[in-house]
């Protein structure tokens, strides 16, 4: 029994020295640049939502990148709504990359797409992003 109590904090002293997934994301770059074409929401490919209501600006792509971390894409697929909503922002890195980040209103997530590199990004405070409503709750 100690050994396994030995095992573990030897675990968790070395997941300790790894970069949290917060640090993770801000490794991609900070947003220097917000561009949004369109902040109107659509329903996602192969969905019938109504997203009439939805959209998003600069103040909710900066609040989803800072308080976002990052995941892995089978965590991405298991939490994928057809149903939801979808809206799209130009990014432009602070390391002189740009990307389009694609926001999932219902469920907090966010797809960023560097050149060939997909990212994908979790915001579980960001769930209902695009509603009129959204308060940007603090997040500690």
């Amino acid at each position: 029994m100690l050994g396994i109590a030995w095992a573990l904090c030897g675990t968790n002293t070395a997941q300790a020295d790894a970069p949290t997934a917060a640090q993770a994301i801000h490794a991609i770059g900070h947003p220097s640049a917000i561009h949004i074409h369109k902040g109107a929401a659509h329903s996602m490919q192969g969905g019938d939502a109504n997203c009439e209501n939805l959209s998003i600006d600069t103040r909710r792509v900066a609040y989803f990148w800072q308080h976002a971390v990052r995941s892995a894409r089978y965590n991405y697929l298991q939490s994928l709504d057809q149903g939801d909503c979808q809206a799209e922002a130009q990014l432009q890195l602070t390391n002189r990359k740009k990307g389009r980040l694609s926001l999932d209103n219902a469920t907090g997530w966010g797809v960023l797409q560097i050149h060939q590199t997909t990212y994908y990004l979790y915001c579980e405070a960001c769930e209902g992003l695009m509603g009129a409503d959204f308060t940007f709750p603090s997040v500690k």
